[in-house]
């Protein structure tokens, strides 16, 4: 306790001779002291009844004088009195009010403790001899009238309160606050009678200035609870009707306007009812979100004792539960756990329910089942706004049938109902209203069912004008704060009117952007904490408080803000602005988000429709170019998605277009007579859609033309395809390059493979002989890895053998095909052989897998070779003087090209085949694959482009016009 003797005042005779008494600062500007002292300053009889208000008095700080020169003095004003009485039997106090100068500096008021004390330690401060002052221990006793208190002294000699203590302050010396007033009154030659006046007459001497106000008993924007049924008034009869239907009926919706009291009749009308019945309630109350089932669960888990907010855990467990055992069933595991009879289920605002999921659906039939069960053990109790009311009970079919049919409607309040809102809760604490105010009131709600919320927070703002001992709420506040429709408006504004610049933007933006349904101006949203910034996150918190947002948490624990009420939204003309401002935003907004909803079906065609498109998608780039920081997370990756998709579109319109192009010019060069433009529209045909049969019509126009689609290249920069052909070789023909059986066919280090002249394989090293492969018949074809390690054998009679080498030749597997291999391709690092068969088929077959048949590739006419891709992706077949590339993992031809060799290879550097040289050993030829160099060599070959008289005449049209049609609509799909 700092300093608590700066706050003590003394008092003098006129003369300021001799010290009369003493008083306390107990505010910045008000005094307190005995009215005994006051008479004794005036220099009257101390017991004179006679009114002292008014008077002007002179006092002085003494413990200031340790911290200046002297002790100042304030002059001070008596305000109220309580006369001592002719035996000091009176209430005893005077309040004073500092006039002229205030309190100086240093004195540091001692304020009135907010509860009386029943008894304990207390100091009291008092003349003290060669000292200004100084505190006398004691004990304060139990009250022993109205307004007196005993007091035990613990002090002797000087250090005992006398008469010239009166008025001074009875301190607790650990909380230091003040418990009264001393009246230390002589009544014998050396007796004085001590006691003290405790707070409670105190205030009862000056009401006006420390009798403490009574809370409103007005809810203002907030809705009634259970907890305010002793606030709530009006709607007795209605209450009691809902309980009847309650006790009737399994299902009882009450619907009426937005603002008419729906949310506070449930809670502080019904609950409180059936809480005082003979029946033993659990009460469960929810509100929708983020979804009926995740709201449910966590209603039921809090009712069976689950800590708020629910554990992600247990609120997963009653939500299986309610998928599994159902709505009904899960309410009475509830009641099990609660020993009670039964449950009472209110779902507030349950237009925001209805959400289409088939969760949902499946809770709304539970509900629509029990709607005519009566004494149902659970009762669901549901309050709905009557604009979506319609709407729901359309929409959902047969269970809409069953609101339209249980429905109760909850109308305006009539005059005297009015009348009980408006006085009912002021009369608790002895306020009164004027009879023209009431009439004025109740006539500006009537006919308005929404206002029901402004008329709570007009007289919960005309309550706040009260002052101490005032006992009428008046017209002039009914004035001051703006009248019903201006006090929540004057309210808001004043909110603003205490923020900077950049603050009120970032309200602006809340609401805007957070608060406000994008769909319906007067419909409130609840925004999540963390779809806001920091700063965002932090005026929310700051308008809570300000009472104008409300702060809570959804079912899984996510912190959420919403405008306390919806009466905020119609009446505040600053946001009725800033609304009309933003209206071409907003419109927009209400575009996308329906767009947002209508998305998510199953077919293509469904979903389609939930992407924006045309001038709708323009404008959602422009408004995310121009108001990136205003729009969604939700809203920016849908434009993008839908950007994507209308991407998507324009370029399968144009792969289409092209298709059908590519298709019109492959038919007129099979037409046409003259071959440079058979050629050319070829070229046109495959240059618009890569198309092996288009690909082989140029190659036949090329053909057909004189020209060679092959090209001559130094064979020295494809030493590794050249490798892949020597290792695979036909024994009954002779390979291609191999002329006399005393030489290797293939040398890896220093290993050799050899020819017997049985047509058997032999490895061949250093010592001579160390593994040969054996065969029932000579061998036909064969192919071997590039270290001699892996070989494949085939005989003439169609039987196949894969031998592993290292040491000696040992036979992995063997199989027999339906037909003789008459070429064979090797491909270690995919495991896999290709066996070209005199059938017209090219197996494919699994080296590690037994031999296992893979695939067939349709290869009419005889095989000579087969060579797979480097990257083991492609497998290139020569067959009747075609070549044809086949691509393995989709098992479709990738190219087709005339080949008039008897040995190919893919060429690694690109889509090529390397074919042997008729020319000399030196050189190769190369047959390009790749469709735009064959059309490039195809040009060459013509010599020339089409002209526009050609294009028109084998096509139909004129180049220019084929390019404006190959772009997509303007609007989009």
């Amino acid at each position: 306790m700092d300093t608590p003797g700066t706050a003590v005042v003394r008092f003098r005779t006129t003369d300021a001779r001799e010290i009369v008494g003493h008083g306390v600062l107990v505010d910045d500007e008000h005094v307190v002291t005995c009215a005994h002292v006051v008479n004794a300053a005036l220099g009257r009889d101390l017991r004179s009844r006679e009114s002292a208000e008014g008077q002007l008095l002179r006092l002085e700080f003494p413990l200031l004088a340790e911290l200046a020169a002297y002790a100042p003095e304030r002059r001070a004003r008596v305000d109220a009195w309580a006369p001592p009485g002719d035996a000091f039997d009176g209430l005893d106090v005077a309040g004073l009010t500092l006039v002229g100068e205030g309190r100086p500096v240093g004195a540091v008021p001692l304020p009135l403790a907010a509860r009386p004390a029943v008894a304990g330690d207390v100091l009291m401060f008092g003349p003290a001899p060669g000292r200004p002052g100084g505190w006398v221990p004691g004990q304060l006793r139990p009250q022993v009238m109205r307004y007196r208190q005993q007091l035990d002294q613990a002090g002797q000699g000087a250090l005992v309160a006398q008469p010239r203590y009166s008025g001074t302050p009875v301190l607790d010396p650990e909380a230091g606050q003040v418990l009264g007033i001393l009246v230390a009154t002589a009544v014998g030659r050396d007796a004085t009678d001590v006691y003290a006046v405790p707070v409670p007459g105190i205030t009862a001497a000056w009401p006006a200035v420390f009798a403490p106000l009574p809370p409103s008993p007005y809810k203002g924007l907030e809705a009634f609870g259970q907890e305010d049924a002793h606030l709530y008034f009006g709607r007795s009869a209605l209450a009691d009707q809902i309980a009847a239907a309650v006790d009737d009926r399994g299902l009882v919706p009450i619907v009426g306007a937005s603002g008419v009291g729906k949310s506070s009749l449930a809670h502080a009308g019904l609950l409180p009812r059936l809480a005082a019945s003979r029946t033993a309630w659990t009460f469960v109350s929810i509100r929708p979100r983020p979804h009926l089932t995740a709201a449910l669960a966590a209603g039921f888990a809090r009712a069976a004792g689950a800590p708020h907010p629910v554990p992600l855990a247990e609120l997963a467990g009653w939500q299986e539960r309610l998928t599994r055992n159902g709505l009904m069933a899960t309410g009475e595991l509830v009641l099990a756990s609660t020993g009670t009879d039964r449950l009472l289920l209110v779902i507030d605002q349950f237009e925001e329910a209805v959400d289409g999921t088939e969760a949902t659906g499946r809770l709304l039939t539970e509900l629509g089942a029990v709607a005519h069960r009566a004494r149902s053990a659970v009762v669901t109790v549901l309050t709905l706004r009557e604009d979506a009311f319609g709407e729901l009970f359309v929409a959902q079919g047969e269970f809409g049938e069953l609101l339209r049919q249980t429905a109760l409607a909850l109308p305006g309040m009539g005059p005297d109902e009015l009348r009980d809102v408006i006085t009912a809760p002021a009369a608790l604490h002895g306020i009164t209203l004027n009879d023209s105010l009431v009439r004025e009131l109740g006539a500006a709600v009537g006919g308005r069912p929404g206002a029901l919320p402004l008329l709570e927070f007009t007289l919960d703002r005309m309550w706040a004008t009260l002052q101490r001992g005032q006992s009428v709420l008046s017209y002039d506040a009914y004035q001051e704060i703006g009248r019903l429709d201006g006090a929540l408006a004057e309210y808001a504004d004043g909110v603003l009117v205490g923020l900077g610049d950049t603050e009120r933007d970032t309200v602006r933006h809340l609401f805007l952007h957070h608060l406000v349904s994008p769909e319906q101006a007067d419909t409130r949203r609840v925004a999540r904490r963390q779809d806001m910034t920091p700063t965002q996150w932090s005026m929310a918190v700051r308008l809570a408080n300000e009472r104008l947002l409300t702060v809570g948490r959804s079912p899984d624990g996510a912190e959420t803000v919403e405008v306390v009420h919806e009466a905020l939204l119609r009446a505040w003309g600053t946001l009725q602005t800033w609304l009309a401002e933003e209206e071409p935003f907003r419109h927009w907004r209400q575009l996308v988000s329906y767009a947002m909803r209508s998305g998510g079906q199953d077919s293509d065609e469904e979903s389609a429709r939930g992407v924006l498109t045309g001038p709708l998608l323009a404008d959602s780039e422009r408004w995310l170019a121009t108001r990136a920081a205003d729009v969604t997370a939700a809203e920016r990756t849908f434009i993008e998605t839908s950007r994507a998709r209308q991407e998507q579109e324009e370029s399968r319109y144009r792969m289409l277009f092209q298709q059908s192009l590519a298709r019109t010019l492959s038919a007129a060069a099979t037409r046409a007579k003259d071959p440079v433009v058979a050629l050319l529209l070829a070229v046109e045909s495959l240059e618009r859609a890569e198309d092996p049969a288009v690909e082989s019509q140029v190659r036949t126009c090329l053909a057909r033309l004189g020209g060679d689609e092959s090209v001559l290249v130094e064979r020295a920069g494809y030493e590794a395809e050249f490798d892949r052909m020597a290792r695979r070789i036909d024994l009954l023909g002779g390979p291609v390059y191999f002329s006399s059986r005393t030489e290797a066919l293939y040398a890896a280090g220093a290993r050799e493979l050899w020819l017997t002249e049985e047509h058997q394989l032999e490895v061949r090293g250093g010592m001579g002989v160390y593994a040969t492969m054996p065969l029932p018949a000579p061998a036909a074809v064969a192919a071997w890895s590039a270290d001699l390690t892996v070989a494949c054998l085939g005989t003439e009679y169609g039987e196949l053998r894969c031998f592993e080498v290292s040491d000696r030749a040992v036979t992995r597997w063997r199989v027999r095909l339906p037909a003789t291999a008459t070429c064979m391709a090797l491909d270690v690092a995919s495991g896999r052989i290709a066996a070209g068969c005199d059938d017209g088929l090219t197996r494919l077959l699994d080296v590690v897998d037994q031999g296992r048949e893979i695939a067939t590739f349709a290869t009419p006419g005889a095989v000579s070779d087969a060579d797979f891709g480097p990257d083991g992706g492609t497998l290139a077949v020569l067959h009747q003087g075609t070549a044809t590339v086949w691509d393995l993992p989709t098992a479709t031809v990738r190219h087709q090209a005339r080949c008039s060799a008897g040995s190919l290879a893919v060429a690694g550097s690109g889509p090529g085949l390397v074919l042997p040289s008729h020319e000399g050993e030196e050189s190769a030829r190369y047959i390009p694959l790749e469709p735009m160099r064959l059309a490039s060599l195809a040009r060459r070959a013509a010599g020339r482009d089409l002209t526009p008289a050609e294009w028109q005449e084998h096509v139909g049209t004129s180049p220019d016009a084929i390019t404006d049609s190959a772009a997509p609509p303007a609007n989009g799909r």
